[in-house]
């Protein structure tokens, strides 16, 4: 399946990365981390990548999935229902 797939966390991009909260500072997806004082940081946290790798990519694969079975059977229903 997907989601048995290993992703290192050094081969993510920063977009990758903030697509999941972050467990240490609870920052929102598409939010950057926080530090303890409440500022923005300038670096996401080492646990927020590591569970950018865990995460599936519903995302990403999703779309890429939906984009191929379009391409695949759109010819294919359309032979299915023509009208003769």
């Amino acid at each position: 399946m997907l989601n048995n797939i290993g992703v290192k966390p050094e081969n993510l991009t920063l977009r990758q990365i903030l697509s999941v909260r972050c467990p240490m500072c609870r920052a929102k997806p598409k939010e950057k981390c926080t530090l303890s004082t409440g500022h923005p940081s300038a670096k996401t946290h080492l646990a927020r990548g590591l569970a950018a790798a865990k995460a599936p990519r519903a995302e990403n694969s999703g779309k890429a999935i939906v984009r191929i079975l379009k391409k695949v059977t759109s010819r294919g229903l359309r032979v299915l229902f023509q009208h003769k």
